[in-house]
């Protein structure tokens, strides 16, 4: 049910009104595999109820005619449809405070496409767990759209799994993974919806003068994302002069050190205390103006008592 999501998503879905906060489940009542696969992954979470687990890897054309509705994924893709839309929704509308809700629907559906949690199935490998009709199984080569319909279906079945097995502590362990997988995709869009590739330009001449510098140091180690092995820089920007010290106005992360501090000097544009450092350089530079006017005079000044 990963698709374009433009309705509200029911209310009767209640979120648990607990601390977020990432937790890892006991081994010995997983019957998920919670290792890391590969160093771009965060780490799997486990679905505590193996009858659960079981029914999250079952298609309901495995099944018989007499089987509950329960015994496939189904029921828990349903509600792994719900919670994701709601996270990325959540997600969204947090991280782009300046987003019309046109912008926001088209940064939601980046999160929650089919091709998104298809790659997400295949990265962790649900595709060697699930039990698939043979039909779907034949498109397993050329990813088919009947395929990547169904990978996409296990990642929300997952989810749901993840939640149901676990009341207390579900939908916060989802929300710290989910967190993380999405991270890369939303720096993705950072290129095309947050990139001002004049911003660095733009913060110099509101707050450069003599005696000041804008430094762009790395803010942190490079990071592998699960978005096909991309590295994620972290940048930040700093000032001094004017009575200032490495004064932070701001960070980015982006797919290269360039593109992280055009997102860092875009954010420095909205520090609020630029206003206040541009009116010290104001003065600063009315300061010099009058010393090199007064420089020139002494020169000219100089320069008539030769002559004469």
């Amino acid at each position: 049910m990963a698709r374009k999501r433009e309705r509200e998503y029911d209310s009767a879905v209640q979120m648990p009104q607990q601390k977020k906060r990432a937790i890892q489940a006991p081994a010995n009542k997983s019957t998920a595999n919670a290792k890391f696969h590969g160093p771009q992954l965060p780490q799997l979470p486990n679905i505590l109820d193996p009858s659960v687990a079981k029914n999250a890897f079952t298609h309901v054309g495995t099944l018989n005619a007499h089987a509950p509705v329960s015994a496939s994924y189904e029921r828990l893709e349903f509600l792994g449809d719900s919670y994701l839309g709601f996270l990325a929704a959540q997600t969204v509308h947090a991280r782009y405070p300046n987003f019309d809700p046109g912008k926001l629907s088209q940064a939601r559906q980046l999160l929650v496409c089919n091709s998104t949690f298809a790659r997400f199935s295949t990265q962790y490998k649900f595709n060697k767990q699930a039990q698939l009709p043979a039909e779907i199984r034949a498109q397993e080569s050329s990813r088919g759209k009947l395929w990547t319909k169904t990978m996409g279906d296990l990642f929300e079945a997952y989810v749901g799994a993840v939640i149901t097995s676990d009341p207390e502590h579900g939908y916060a362990t989802v929300d710290a993974w989910m967190s993380e997988l999405w991270e890369p995709l939303l720096c993705s869009q950072v290129e095309s919806d947050e990139i001002n590739r004049n911003a660095k330009q733009e913060l110099s001449v509101k707050i450069m003068t003599k005696g000041t510098k804008i430094t762009y140091p790395d803010d942190g180690p490079v990071q592998k994302s699960s978005l096909k092995g991309r590295d994620v820089y972290s940048v930040k920007v700093c000032y001094t002069g004017l009575g200032y010290q490495d004064f932070w106005l701001g960070a980015g992360k982006g797919s290269s050190k360039a593109e992280a501090g055009y997102v860092a000097a875009t954010k420095a544009l909205q520090h609020p205390e630029l206003p206040d450092i541009m009116a010290k350089k104001k003065e600063q530079d009315v300061t010099n103006a009058a010393l090199r006017k007064k420089l020139e005079e002494e020169k000219e000044s100089n320069g008539d008592s030769t002559v004469a």
